[in-house]
């Protein structure tokens, strides 16, 4: 059968519309396509991302018994600093070193010893450790023995001595015969033992006295 050509016109454009149908149907896949491509690429992208610029961490803990001593740095050494009231760097040189010195006396420490050491006692007015002196013991004088005779070298008195319960003399605060007054060169008893106070209890007659040790001198 022969078409005419108006069917031809009208096959020729119902072919076009269909064609072009296709073709945009076709694009708009491809956009789909594309845009789903780029949302995957994205999406692997952000772990990597991560992965090279993670996120600080916070709330580090310290390490309480880490032994601090000069070139130790960290957290830990700022923690000291701040114990020690010194400059707060984290670098642990020579004015934390000097601080640590001055104030518990090491020069190595943890945070947790710190603060159960005692602070080195210092002197108000020089800040300088205290260091101890021995006391010097006092000079004894040699005493004389037992039974050994006394002479006074200067003015002084003899004072009346009695024995009490438990068999040891005590001075009454009277002074022996005649006033109990000595002179220099006088004879002062015979020397018997040392009380407390130092004194001589001597022997002297037929009764004991007191005598000032520095007063008289064995001969």
């Amino acid at each position: 059968m022969k078409l005419s050509d108006e069917n031809k016109i009208l096959i020729g454009v119902t072919v076009i519309g269909v064609g072009a149908l296709g073709f945009f149907y076709w694009k708009k896949k491809q956009n789909e396509a594309l845009d789903n491509t780029t949302d995957v690429m994205l999406e692997s992208a952000e772990p990597s991302s991560q992965a090279t610029n993670p996120n600080p961490q916070t709330g580090a803990s310290l390490n309480r018994n880490l032994l601090l001593t000069k070139g130790s740095k960290g957290l830990e050494v700022r923690e000291l600093q701040r114990l020690l009231g010194v400059p707060i760097d984290g670098d642990f040189g020579s004015i934390t070193l000097a601080a640590l010195v001055a104030q518990k006396g090491v020069s190595k420490i943890s945070i947790n010893a710190f603060s159960k050491k005692a602070n080195v006692k210092t002197n108000v007015k020089t800040k300088s450790k205290i260091v101890a002196k021995p006391i010097a013991k006092a000079a004894r004088k040699v005493l004389p023995k037992v039974g050994q005779k006394l002479q006074a070298i200067k003015d002084t008195s003899l004072f009346i001595a009695k024995k009490g319960a438990n068999g040891k003399y005590f001075g009454t605060g009277d002074k022996f015969f005649s006033g109990g007054d000595l002179k220099y060169g006088d004879f002062a008893g015979t020397f018997v033992d040392v009380n407390a106070t130092g004194n001589y209890l001597v022997k002297i007659f037929d009764g004991f006295a007191f005598v000032k040790a520095d007063a008289v001198k064995p001969y």
